[in-house]
């Protein structure tokens, strides 16, 4: 099942994070707010729990590039060379 989710990222300077510490943090465990310095996107600040679910569907989709790449290579190695080479034999 895939979700998507989108949301509308609040855009604030360094400066006035700094100075909104605290509301900021409130703000970003809604939704995610992107600091910025010099008038460009420096860092996300986000919830925890999200940043992690987002850190967890990146690293599945750089794995299912990796196994598509592979795939797209062609050559399958048998099962039991694999386990010879890995010496579980």
């Amino acid at each position: 099942m895939c979700v998507t989710y989108t949301w509308y990222m609040e855009s604030i300077s360094a400066a006035e994070a700094r100075q909104r510490w605290s509301e900021t943090i409130d703000a970003a465990q809604s939704a995610p707010v992107a600091i910025t310095r010099n008038g460009r996107d420096a860092v996300v600040l986000m919830d925890s729990t999200l940043a992690a679910r987002a850190l967890a569907a990146l690293e599945d989709a750089e794995d299912l590039a990796a196994l598509e790449a592979a795939r797209s290579e062609g050559g399958w190695i048998p099962w039991d060379e694999v386990k010879a080479d890995l010496g579980l034999t």
